[in-house]
């Protein structure tokens, strides 16, 4: 009984020791997104996120530096008063971004009603993403 006992030990034994020396298949990497598509889907997110009230989620896609010294409250009472004509506000076009390193501008084409407007956005990368830079200096572009 020792000697099956032993025997069914060194047949486990080697078993996991050919297990474990397996090497596992190198998974296939995926390509690299596009820098100015992974822009744009970042822009048109956070105008989603603004435009129906998610200012939790818009406020994570802010730069460090952006929500540095800024109060998320107050971020939330903007991003509530947008949520309220958001459901009107078409966006036409993001145009291809100029990117500068970890630096880009994008601009946004929108219409609410009748009026059209032209607005620039600002990111940096950080963290392996990209992220919203200071919208509160957005003004409309001429």
């Amino acid at each position: 009984m020792r000697r099956i006992a032993s025997a069914w030990l060194l047949v486990v034994a080697g078993l996991f020791l050919l297990a474990c020396s397996r090497t596992n298949p190198t998974p296939t990497p995926t390509p690299l997104a596009d820098p100015a598509d992974e822009i744009r889907a970042v822009v048109t997110r956070y105008l989603d996120a603004i435009y129906h009230g998610r200012a939790g989620e818009a406020w994570l896609m802010h730069s460090r530096a952006t929500n540095d010294g800024e109060s998320f409250d107050e971020f939330m009472a903007v991003v509530q008063a947008a949520a309220e004509i958001g459901s009107r506000i078409e966006i036409l076009e993001i145009d291809q971004p100029e990117i500068r390193g970890n630096e880009a501008s994008v601009i946004v084409v929108q219409r609410l009603g009748p009026r059209v407007s032209t607005y620039m956005f600002h990111l940096v990368y950080e963290d392996g993403v990209w992220k919203i830079h200071n919208p509160r200096d957005l003004v409309p572009q001429p």
